[in-house]
């Protein structure tokens, strides 16, 4: 059997010009999400969870920074992975429990999964308040603290691990 260079036989440069009409590979940049972005994010999906749970009836109070803290730590414990910020799932729990989950980029593999712990505010005045008294009002307000815990779990082991 013979080898033959393909260039030879088919008249098929693979120089610097394109071997064939279609698109270049990756010629479009992946946009990567912003900090306002996923800070508007994690509001929409924590809007969205909140009206399909059993807080439906409740008020929920975030601080107001609260969010943009969050996502530029998210986005900042996404840089060493191999497909950055796109590659996170963002999973969100109040006080233990889940209350979002979901993907930065869904045409994205996941590389990592970033975990965003809330907490109820126990500072308020409203935690001197009886339980009876929270639950005359209509579902009771739940406040969160402005402080929050946040962790990331790799889903892969890279070569020097």
């Amino acid at each position: 059997m013979e080898v033959l260079p393909v260039t030879s036989q088919f008249k098929v440069g693979f120089g610097s010009e394109k071997a064939w009409g279609g698109p270049a590979w990756r010629e479009a940049a992946v946009p990567v999400p912003t900090e306002a972005a996923l800070a508007r994010r994690l509001e929409g999906e924590l809007r969205a969870a909140k009206g399909a749970s059993a807080l439906a009836a409740a008020e929920v109070l975030v601080p107001g920074e609260l969010l943009a803290r969050a996502a530029r730590q998210v986005l900042a414990l996404a840089e060493g992975e191999p497909c950055g910020s796109r590659g996170a799932a963002v999973i969100v729990d109040v006080a233990g429990r889940r209350l979002a989950a979901f993907k930065i980029d869904p045409n994205t593999l996941t590389t990592h999964e970033i975990h965003l712990h809330l907490e109820h505010d126990a500072t308020n005045w409203t935690s001197m308040l009886p339980q009876f008294l929270k639950n005359l009002t209509r579902g009771g307000t739940i406040i969160i603290s402005p402080q929050f815990t946040i962790e990331k779990k790799k889903l892969f082991r890279g070569q020097a691990e």
